[in-house]
């Protein structure tokens, strides 16, 4: 919960605070309107062209503030990824014939995960997310995952229905995603020294990490 809350740019988190109070207090105030119509009470007239802009700028705070909402939700099971960002620390050991095992320890520190694997390579699969342009001014552009472990996927806290993974059904998670991938990449096996899985926004490598 912590590594989730320290990904949400300041910036989003504040534009979708703001953007859910301006809408809000313009819903109840168009809802006003409406029912004073409806009911027949005495008041002001005010102009059709006023109501239609009032229209207007409350449907573009429901859909930014949806987008931006979307965005901080699917901080759950990625991380940001607007320059070189560790993903994981790895590492690849044979166990047998044509047999492997990989270690993945997700970044921010959490359990490590063993992955038995069949062939003779390790190979985790990155799925690359490439946001809205709209977003990258609320300070985010691109989101990164280890979405597979060779054939075993790896289990994600988001409903299927908020999820850029392709193939998708076009729907709601376009509002935020304009391009999604998935990209394999190979980890050597008993490699020496620490290895770590980065991601930026031109695709992840795997290199040598710091000791």
């Amino acid at each position: 919960m912590i590594g989730w809350i320290a990904q949400v740019p300041g910036k989003l988190l504040c534009g979708a605070l703001v953007g859910l109070a301006l809408a809000a207090a313009l819903t109840l105030l168009l809802g006003w309107h409406g029912l004073r119509r409806m009911f027949g009470v005495p008041r002001v007239p005010r102009p059709r062209a006023m109501y239609v802009v009032l229209g207007g700028f409350w449907l573009a705070l429901v859909v930014g503030c949806s987008a931006a909402v979307a965005t901080i939700v699917l901080l759950r099971d990625y991380r940001r990824v607007d320059r070189p960002t560790e993903l994981a620390e790895v590492s690849c050991a044979p166990t047998g014939q044509d047999r492997a095992q990989l270690q993945l320890r997700p970044t921010p520190p959490a359990a490590p995960e063993r992955y038995d694997v069949p062939g003779d390579a390790c190979v985790v699969w990155v799925e690359q997310v490439e946001l809205r342009s709209g977003l990258g001014s609320l300070g985010v552009h691109a989101l990164s995952r280890v979405e597979r472990v060779g054939p075993i996927a790896r289990p994600v806290v988001n409903p299927g229905w908020l999820t850029p993974r392709p193939p998708r059904a076009r729907g709601f998670v376009d509002l935020v995603v304009r391009r999604a991938a998935t990209i394999p990449v190979a980890v050597p096996r008993g490699a020496g020294g620490r290895l770590v899985l980065v991601s930026s926004p031109s695709g992840p490598t795997v290199q040598p990490g710091p000791i």
